[in-house]
């Protein structure tokens, strides 16, 4: 009796330590990368960065990245076998993955893909990055041109003019096929595991608002193999504070949305943690181009209170923001597209000729009085010229607008993002300039810019392709994105004066100022796309880029880099020039 249980007692230890040798195995990856919930995590209606990092975990494209040999995000077929392109460069043919599976283990076809596109595109969901789709032909039923034979797994895409960058589209997050008999239009069923199907290496196993969002291996997946972790926990939260504290407690393998004012001391207490990764984006100040920016004491056409939102944007010193306040090896903003885009002919279009520079002086001293940057200066008289009532002098120093009317401002409590408006804040109110500074969470402050109910907010905007295209797509008529209302009705917006009642889709625009929105810019950027050669296509980005900027609704202030903290244990993540963060074949020592 006593071997049976001496037995028994050593079977249950070494089951105890097979249990413990187990758990010790897992291996889970948990982060945060700021921005608290998403507004959407659907594929399709999602079009912020902290929703795609999130989303790549349980979806895949045609298209995907994998690292090369030199540890570089490489782009190559995914859920693809194989792709080949016409001669003409209008047919692309993806031969699937034989054996491909959603991941509830139900085959994956052609014809769900192709369900998948067409309802991104389809005015019916009303998605900000439908107009993406517009590269591609459509059928005479309106569907997209894109022919499947699901027993010969090819997926075949028209395209009614050549597309330099289609198959970047094609490993971006609102090109990932859903299930279409599962989805609704509200986005409602991306919150739900059960239904949160999708052909990504993780499954989504549960959802909390606020909260956190848990995603296991997917067994199912094309390349389950070579997929190392066992999960994913995706913590969500705005408070850089608490993000900071779960890194060094040892709670998260990963963060982003660090305030800059830590930077110095995580240099010295986690060497080499702490990176500033290039980041293609440029963070900006945008404003509403329905708010009227008139003194009560003279009525301004909408064309003048284009160039007072511009005044308004040059009168911020980048210098000094990216020195002082950002401090993350940022680049002052020059323009609207950041450093290292390229346009088909140049691969960084900052270095090349042609484009504008909009902010020479942004740290230079004027002659007019030193204590003032060129811009400055020059922003402070474009307001006196426009008549706005003032005390003292520009060369004094101590001028003072007196009846510039009260702006409200809306920001997201990410990053730095706090310490940048009150250094903008500050800056304004040094020349008399007031406001109003409403902190709101990211999913709300979505909300209210798409509804076109904010004056003026923060954004930014990263590349999802390494192209012009990409920032200029952001503001055409049709764009979900185009916060400044450029070229779009007026939204819910009830602020707004009889002047500027039609200022977004009336002739204000363009070279002089006589064009539609849709006349004086969105015809560029058809432009743009259609043009095949590379000399003319750079002239007309930059053609594009100018009239923008002409508009004042938008203000970059500086060019991104992404500061995050990793633990030396995590490997192999990869990491995209847009700033996504791809785990599928990451791992921990």
């Amino acid at each position: 009796m006593k071997k049976i249980v001496a037995l028994v007692l050593a079977l249950a230890m070494m089951l105890s330590l097979v249990s413990v040798a187990s758990a010790e195995e897992t291996k889970e990856i948990k982060l945060f990368l700021g921005g608290g919930t998403p507004l959407s995590m659907d594929p399709a209606l999602n079009s912020a960065s902290a929703g795609s990092n999130i989303i790549r975990s349980a979806f895949a494209g045609l298209m995907g990245y994998q690292l090369n040999a030199e540890g570089e995000p490489e782009m190559k077929p995914e859920l693809a076998e194989t792709v080949e392109v016409s001669d003409d460069g209008l047919v692309y043919t993806f031969t699937l993955r034989e054996g491909l599976k959603w991941s509830d283990g139900t085959d994956a076809t052609a014809t769900q893909i192709k369900a998948a596109w067409d309802r991104a595109a389809s005015p019916e969901l009303g998605a900000d990055y439908g107009f993406l789709f517009d590269v591609i032909s459509r059928a005479d039923d309106g569907t997209l041109a894109i022919d499947v034979d699901d027993a010969a797994r090819t997926f075949v895409v028209h395209l009614p003019q050549p597309c330099a960058y289609f198959l970047d589209l094609c490993a971006f997050v609102p090109f990932y096929p859903v299930r279409v008999d599962l989805a609704d239009n509200e986005g409602v069923w991306a919150t739900k595991p059960e239904t949160f199907i999708g052909l990504g290496a993780f499954n989504m196993v549960e959802y909390s608002v606020d909260d956190k969002i848990v995603f296991v291996k997917n067994p199912y997946y094309w390349n389950a193999e070579n997929v190392k972790l066992d999960g994913i926990t995706f913590y969500l939260s705005e408070d850089n504070t608490a993000i900071l504290t779960a890194y060094e407690n040892n709670t998260v393998d990963y963060i982003q949305s660090i305030s800059s004012s830590e930077y110095d001391r995580l240099n010295a207490t986690y060497p080499g943690e702490l990176e500033f990764f290039p980041t293609q984006g440029t963070w900006y100040i945008l404003f509403n181009v329905y708010k009227d920016l008139s003194p009560a004491s003279k009525q301004l056409t909408v064309p003048e209170q284009s160039k007072a939102r511009f005044a308004l944007g040059q009168l911020i010193n980048r210098y000094e923001v990216v020195t002082y306040v950002t401090k993350g090896g940022e680049k002052a903003a020059t323009g609207f597209y950041p450093v290292g885009l390229a346009d088909g002919q140049s691969a960084d279009v900052r270095s090349a000729e042609g484009y504008g520079v909009w902010y020479t002086g942004t740290n230079e001293p004027s002659e007019v009085n030193p204590d003032l940057t060129v811009d400055q200066v020059e922003a402070l008289q474009t307001l006196v010229d426009l008549g706005y009532p003032y005390t003292g002098t520009i060369e004094a120093g101590d001028i003072k607008f007196t009846d510039f009317p009260s702006i409200e401002f809306a920001f997201n409590n990410s990053g730095n993002n706090a310490l940048i408006i009150q250094y903008v804040q500050e800056t304004w109110n040094r020349f008399g300039i007031t406001g109003t500074v409403n902190q709101e969470a990211w999913a709300t402050l979505q909300s209210k810019l798409k509804a076109g109910d904010a004056e003026a907010a923060r954004m930014g905007w990263v590349s999802d392709f390494n192209d012009v295209v990409n920032f200029l797509e952001i503001f055409i008529s049709a764009s979900g994105n185009n916060y400044p209302r450029l070229g779009r009705d007026i939204g819910d917006y009830k602020r707004n004066s009889e002047v500027t009642a039609d200022a977004g889709i009336g002739a204000y625009w363009g070279e002089n100022g006589d064009q539609t929105w849709a006349e004086a810019y969105d015809a560029l950027v058809d432009a743009v796309k259609a043009a095949t050669d590379p000399a003319e296509r750079a002239k007309l980005a930059a053609d594009a880029e100018r009239i923008l900027m002409s508009t004042g609704g938008v203000n970059p202030v500086y060019f991104y880099t992404t500061p995050q903290m990793m633990k030396p244990t995590v490997h192999n993540v990869i990491r995209l020039a847009g700033g996504d963060v791809i785990w599928t074949y990451a791992y921990k020592d």
